[in-house]
């Protein structure tokens, strides 16, 4: 057997460790809702903004290349003013890119539209949730949890194994409807306006009212396993089995484009600066741009990238199954740090400086983001499958059977709770609630006893 097929045979495993329906369609079909909120169009104004400007900065690099070319103009005036202006560029798209972090639902709670929050992947909230935490409810499907939940003001959003997607009401944990599917569902949905987007590992791909879980549309492509779609502003960006990456229009679930990999996706896609950042099992990661999926820069690591990137201020960072936590210039793919671990890295989390990683080594890594330098590093009992929740001070995070809280600052445990299974969806969170599955069968909210 080839290293290819051996590595392919090992990463189809592992996306089923990772966190991430048959039935027939509903017979009244919805309709896309357009009541986009005030947050979500300002944000669709500032992607255009920063897509014009990352298209001007990219056009100036080039002038200065050329003119750098030249003997004559090598240390001309003419190119430190160019070289000025590119700084200048760089800072605004910068700028701009900080002001799309952050989405809230109407009263006044954040909405957590999709796997990590917003497209960039860099969202944190900024809500109270102090240890310990006690059991406020759990709700109970039919099979295990793989998919990370997404919500608004009032329901949690989430996919099952079971075939079925399910709205989940946060006050009480009951169920307000749920959708047969066809195939199980292993990614986070991301949550648009009040419509829902999510693929299936039979390779179904719907848009579904949050409001009655009634299908608005589905289309048949690639298998999804474990990459969770981003929206933005009118196109949909997810990862397939197929070695594929797909967009497609949000509103009819037409493909806008498609560009192949040499190997399965199960990275999720990350959008910022108007590029998609996304990796493949084939060990790139693939800077594409948001309208034609022409590659704009892709970075070679040392194998398969299953993690997802996260995009902050300018800069590009991920895990690869080579042990390595990578930082790249965002615009450029060129490469800042690498830090070496000792296992395959999940998907992190970036706040305040520090990036934080988890590991199948069962440990947890805060690295100081600008050099990549260990800050510190917890050994915990299980391989950490999730990506850290961080808020304020405290790092929440599922590792085996066990949820747990550290300080974000030096790494100790300050809480933790057993459960019966692996927990291996993502956590989120709001002020003093956390939410999460575990691969049984079971869906829990647990809340903060401080309050």
């Amino acid at each position: 057997m080839s290293k290819n097929a051996i590595l392919y045979a090992a990463i189809i495993i592992a996306v089923f460790l990772f966190p991430g329906c048959f039935g027939g369609q509903p017979e009244e079909e919805a309709s896309i809702d357009i009541n986009i909120s005030e947050e979500i169009k300002e944000m669709e104004g500032l992607q255009k903004q920063i897509k014009t400007q990352s298209t001007q900065l990219q056009k100036m690099q080039r002038d200065l290349k050329t003119k750098k070319a030249s003997t004559a103009g090598a240390n001309s005036a003419e190119v430190k003013k160019l070289e000025k202006q590119i700084e200048v560029q760089q800072q605004e798209i910068i700028v701009a890119s900080k002001k799309v972090t952050t989405v809230k639902a109407e009263k006044g709670k954040y909405v957590w539209s999709m796997f990590r929050g917003v497209p960039s992947h860099d969202f944190y909230t900024g809500y109270n949730i102090l240890p310990p935490l006690d059991f406020k409810w759990k709700f109970k499907a039919i099979s295990g949890f793989k998919a990370s939940p997404v919500m608004d003001a009032e329901n949690i959003y989430v996919g099952c194994m079971d075939n079925n997607f399910y709205a989940i009401e946060k006050s009480t944990g009951q169920a307000v409807w749920k959708t047969p599917c066809q195939g199980g569902i292993s990614s986070s949905a991301a949550l648009y306006g009040t419509t829902l987007y999510f693929g299936t590992e039979t390779g179904m791909f719907y848009a579904l009212s949050a409001s009655t879980g009634k299908v608005i549309w589905s289309k048949k492509i690639g298998p999804i396993q474990g990459s969770s779609p981003a929206v933005f502003s009118s196109v949909v960006y997810v990862g397939s089995m197929d070695n594929t990456v797909y967009a497609m229009n949000r509103t009819t679930g037409e493909i806008i484009w498609k560009y192949a990999t040499l190997m399965p996706v199960v990275s999720s896609p990350t959008v910022a600066n108007g590029l998609v950042y996304i990796g493949s099992i084939d060990a790139n990661m693939y800077a594409l741009d948001v309208d034609s999926g022409k590659v704009a820069w892709q970075y070679a690591t040392g194998k398969g990238i299953a993690s997802t990137a996260v995009e902050s201020e300018g800069v590009l960072y991920f895990g690869s199954d080579d042990k390595k936590i990578y930082s790249v210039d965002s615009l450029s793919g060129a490469v800042k740090w690498a830090f070496q671990a000792e296992g395959w890295i999940t998907s992190g989390v970036i706040k305040e400086g520090v990036f934080f990683a988890g590991s199948n080594d069962k440990n947890i890594y805060a690295l100081n983001s600008s050099n990549g330098k260990l800050l510190w590093k917890t050994a915990v009992e299980g391989k950490v499958l999730t990506t850290p929740l961080a808020v304020n001070n405290i790092l929440y995070l599922g590792a085996g059977k066990e949820v747990l809280a550290l300080d974000s600052k030096t790494g100790e445990k300050k809480w933790s709770q057993k459960y019966e299974f692996n927990v291996v969806t993502s956590l989120i969170g709001e002020d003093g609630i956390i939410y999460f599955g575990d691969s049984d069968s079971s869906f829990y909210a647990l809340e903060s006893v401080a309050k």
